[in-house]
């Protein structure tokens, strides 16, 4: 073999197991969270934050036919493939499935989540009917958000389709509202819930959890951390923390409440 060839072909196999080594010590560590629980139906619940709102549609009645005496769907059946949209000032909140040849929708598998909206917001509810070539408008209609006093709202639409906006004060699940990871014998906060007893604590990604219930992490194994924050958070979960702003350490206490998860904290609301 050509001596300069060799080298070229150690210095490439140097490199690639430099790379491979690099990629090797990354460590991933799983993110955790304290338990999330259906509300009981004794819990007192506080109000929620006025701004923050459940948004769905809990159905639609669509005419047989449209305006003008023609079918909906003009390929697979008569009726429509409905699905909807909703917007807040003209920015795409939500939109819902395609249901099949029907005239009653529901759409079951649309988000169910809670939304920061301002009363102040225009809400739109676009309804379209899906097809091949182009989708078809089967009603378009808006809504003050600051109707939000009337949960239950019946869009009547030009078509003769009658849409059902519910509107409601923002829906609450149970629990602590605290996400972390375990790092070998660290823990540390990678997300907290703003309306939850965590985010009303003050709790933020990168605060580091030193004690808990007034024990070590550094002294406890991994699977004891999490029992010790599962089990304590109904009764009282004590906290010793190092925050990432400033370094200062603090103890507190939180225990499972409610809590009103935002949709990008991607908690199923009922």
């Amino acid at each position: 073999m050509n001596l300069a060839v060799a080298r070229v072909i150690l210095r490439v196999g140097a490199v690639g197991a430099l790379l491979l080594g690099n990629v090797g010590c990354g460590a991933i560590y799983p993110e955790l969270s304290t338990p999330v629980r259906p509300l009981g139906a004794a819990l007192p619940l506080p109000p929620p934050p006025p701004d923050l709102l459940y948004v769905a549609l809990a159905g639609a009645e669509i005419p047989d036919r449209t305006p003008d005496g023609r079918q909906w769907d003009k390929v697979g059946g008569s009726l429509p493939d409905p699905f909807a949209i909703v917007f807040v000032d003209d920015k795409e909140l939500f939109r819902t499935e395609i249901q099949r040849d029907t005239l009653h929708p529901t759409w079951p598998k649309q988000p169910r989540k809670n939304y920061r909206i301002a009363p102040t917001a225009e809400l739109r509810v676009e309804v379209w009917d899906a097809n091949v070539v182009a989708n078809r408008p089967i009603c378009v209609r808006k809504v003050s958000a600051a109707n939000r006093a009337e949960r239950q709202q019946l869009l009547r639409c030009d078509s003769g389709a009658i849409v059902d906006l519910r509107l409601e004060p923002a829906r609450a699940r149970w629990g602590v509202g605290l996400y972390y990871e375990l790092r070998s014998t660290r823990v540390f906060v990678t997300r907290v819930i703003a309306e939850s007893p965590a985010g009303r604590a003050g709790l933020e990604k990168g605060d580091e959890i030193l004690q808990v219930q007034g024990e070590d992490v550094s002294q406890l194994p991994e699977g004891s951390i999490k029992s010790l924050i599962n089990q304590h958070s109904r009764r009282g979960l004590q906290l010793t923390l190092k925050k990432k702003k400033g370094g200062q350490r603090l103890t507190l206490e939180l225990k499972e409440a409610a809590m009103y998860p935002l949709a990008s904290e991607a908690i199923e609301l009922q």
